[in-house]
């Protein structure tokens, strides 16, 4: 039996090859430091704990499989792949795990895809060990270029020609395949091939549940860690914690809600601990059920936080900062060129009920880079106009943004300005641009 295929053998000979390299030469002091440090973090408390919590898990889901019959012995070289290629790498992505609501949907669906089922085939069928060992280093050099070209648009040319090659390695591997399959079906047609395909996909729905668990543990514990900033009395924190457990369990969007809005908060009393559990389901309920505001009031803050969506712009929650300033604002989102990228964010300010304020903030943090921000925000804003007042900017709005002049109009009860802040004594001249519609 093959453990390895010619495939697996070129990369762990590249490996090895590199491994040696760094190990040995003298040139490679600072990245052998670099790695000790890598190793001493790795073995980190924190990371161990997970780490032997996923090996546990798995080895429950596989002694099941097992006894079903879904999983032999032959399958041990593919779940070592997949714990160290899937399993554990999710454990790093927790947080942006959490941020995509639709994570654990698409991890089903991703497995069953037409796509997913053809990267299978292709792979089964190897070129001869030579071909692979020269085909590594080649293909790996090929995907670093193209992510270096997908970084900057003068690149595109250099992007394009290197998409086509690696289409036409693609059409050839294909071709291949085909090949092989209709004079070597036998190796396509094992049992082992069988398996191949559906342990994967299987591994990958048993472990949905315990990436699901570390998820809500992980929530949790960061929450706890700032209640001991937020809340001073031992016995109030205590309180906080089950009563977190009791009201939120696994829902932990309202879990993170409220550890924020409690930061904000000062807890000296069990009443003002209860309140910040009440805020929370108020406005969840608010959410859920936002009442009509008049536009002569200004918008219903929860259809205002989601006026940029189909632009890539996503708030946070709309929340309380202090007693009557509500606000929602979208974290700072780079675009273009450059070691320091330009950035825009949105905000939506006003009271509890009504948004009066709605904001763009453009930072150009390269004057040299003038025009491709002053592009960004009349796009944006552009959205943002017919969001809001179903109504394009105006000529005059397109001229100010395109030349960063400041400038105001008004149409019908509200206010539009463009606002340019030069900031002094900067090293590239940078300025901040802000597009404002708010009620006059």
């Amino acid at each position: 039996m093959d453990i390895l295929n010619n495939r697996e053998i070129a990369i762990a000979l590249w490996l090895l090859a590199i491994s040696f390299y760094i190990l040995s030469s003298s040139k490679m002091a600072e990245v052998r430091k670099a790695f000790k440090g890598v190793l001493t973090a790795f073995f980190a408390r924190q990371i161990m704990f997970a780490l032997c919590l996923m090996i546990a898990y798995m080895a429950v889901v596989i002694y099941w499989l097992s006894e079903l019959e879904l999983w032999n012995a032959e399958q041990l070289k593919n779940t070592v792949f997949w714990c160290v290629s899937v399993g554990f790498m999710s454990l790093f992505k927790l947080e942006q795990i959490k941020e995509d609501n639709s994570f654990f949907k698409h991890s089903v669906i991703d497995s069953l895809k037409l796509l997913a089922i053809l990267q299978f085939v292709v792979g089964v069928y190897t070129f001869p060990l030579l071909v692979e060992v020269l085909l590594v280093p080649v293909l790996a050099l090929i995907g670093t270029m193209l992510a270096i070209a997908e970084s900057d648009k003068k690149y595109h040319q250099v992007k394009v020609l290197l998409e086509y090659f690696l289409s036409f390695f693609g059409v050839v591997i294909i071709a291949y395949t085909l090949y092989m399959l209709t004079t070597n079906f036998g190796e396509f047609g094992k049992e082992k091939t069988t398996y191949d395909f559906f342990v994967p996909p299987l591994l990958t729905f048993s472990y949905l549940p315990f990436l699901f668990f570390m998820l809500v543990y992980s929530t949790y514990e960061q929450a706890f860690i700032r209640l001991k900033f937020s809340i001073k009395d031992r016995f109030l924190r205590y309180a906080a914690k089950l009563y977190a457990f009791v009201l939120f369990n696994v829902r932990v969007s309202l879990l993170e809600r409220w550890s924020y809005q409690v930061a904000r908060e000062n807890i000296a009393t069990h009443s003002d601990l209860v309140g910040t559990f009440k805020h929370i389901f108020k406005v969840r309920s608010s959410e859920r059920n936002p009442k009509e505001v008049s536009k002569d009031q200004g918008w219903s803050p929860y259809q205002a936080k989601d006026f940029l969506v189909s632009e890539g712009i996503n708030t946070g929650f709309y929340n309380r900062l202090f007693e009557e300033e509500w606000s929602a604002l979208s974290p700072m989102k780079e675009f273009g060129e450059g070691f320091f990228a330009d950035n825009i964010a949105y905000y939506v300010e006003g009271s509890e009920e009504v948004s009066n304020v709605l904001k763009l903030e453009v930072n150009v943090n390269d004057a040299a880079r003038s025009q491709q921000a002053c592009d960004m925000l009349k796009e944006k804003a552009e959205a943002l106009s017919i969001s809001s007042l179903s109504q394009p900017l105006s000529e005059e709005m397109k001229n100010a943004i395109s030349s960063c002049e400041p400038y105001s109009e008004k149409f019908e009860d509200k206010k539009i300005s463009l606002i340019v802040e030069y900031w002094p004594n900067h090293r590239f001249n940078g300025y901040g641009i802000k597009f404002v519609i708010s009620n006059v």
